[in-house]
């Protein structure tokens, strides 16, 4: 579902004079502007999706500098607020996808219990030679045939995560030629008799590397979400290694911990 994301021509940006004089003015304009926005945003009278004027007209129209403006709009980035998007401009942030790394769930089936729209493209898929690197992370030999496969995942439209996936080529031959915008673990069980189910998972901060910020239409070094699946499959053997950066304003971790409860003896 791509959208047409405009700038609503009946919104009034800037702030009222009778607001900027009840101010307090020892709060910095970029925090006041921020406060505008996000009164804004809590109203509904900024929708998800909505597109901002560019920065120079924002400046205009608020009497600031550019550099206030861009303070306010990296502030509000960084609360997830807002987003950008390189040659394209700012734009107010949709709700967090919230995501639980260790359910067995479909990235499109978690989406859509959300009640929201899930997307996949293919950028690209290729054979290569395992490297020492994943040799060591799939417990296969160095050079030993392996897939590549990187994806582009999207929810309402919006570029949210890139993936590269790495599987054992000689577990599932031939998996090239099916079509991989699907569920893989599904496809894997189909096609190949291969039940999946993860072990480790590894999650940390990252820095875009210059082939997924370009995906993710975001500039170099953003910073974004690393996280990384060992995925096993039904004998407990190494079949498939996958690695996500997600856009750090797009996610939200939610994993359910149950706890023990302990039964206290009688008295």
């Amino acid at each position: 579902m791509n959208r047409a994301w405009n700038i609503p021509q009946t919104i009034h940006w800037s702030i009222p004079e009778e607001t900027r004089k009840s101010w307090d003015r020892r709060v910095p304009y970029y925090l006041r502007v921020r406060d505008h926005f996000a009164a804004m945003i809590e109203a509904g009278t900024l929708a998800p999706g909505t597109k901002l004027p560019p920065e120079r007209a924002l400046a205009e129209k608020f009497s600031i500098t550019r550099v206030t403006v861009r303070q306010a709009l990296m502030r509000m980035e960084a609360e997830g607020l807002m987003f950008r998007e390189e040659r394209r401009g700012w734009f107010v942030s949709p709700p967090r996808v919230r995501y639980d790394p260790t359910a067995n769930t479909s990235f499109t089936e978690s989406i859509a219990e959300q009640g929201r729209e899930a997307g996949t493209t293919i950028l690209s898929k290729q054979q290569v030679g395992a490297s020492q690197w994943e040799s060591d992370q799939l417990g296969c030999a160095v050079g030993e045939p392996i897939f590549i496969i990187n994806r582009l995942r999207t929810v309402d439209g919006r570029a949210v995560l890139v993936e590269q996936i790495h599987i054992r080529a000689e577990r599932c031959p031939g998996l090239l030629d099916y079509p991989l915008d699907q569920s893989m673990t599904g496809l894997m069980a189909e096609k190949f008799g291969i039940i999946e189910h993860r072990t480790q998972i590894n999650m940390r901060p990252a820095a875009l590397t210059e082939f997924a910020a370009k995906a993710l239409g975001v500039a170099v070094g953003t910073p974004s979400l690393y996280l990384s699946r060992t995925i096993l499959d039904q004998f407990d053997e190494v079949v498939e290694l996958d690695q996500e950066f997600w856009r750090h304003d797009a996610i939200e971790i939610c994993v359910s911990a149950a706890g023990r409860v302990e039964e206290k003896a009688p008295a």
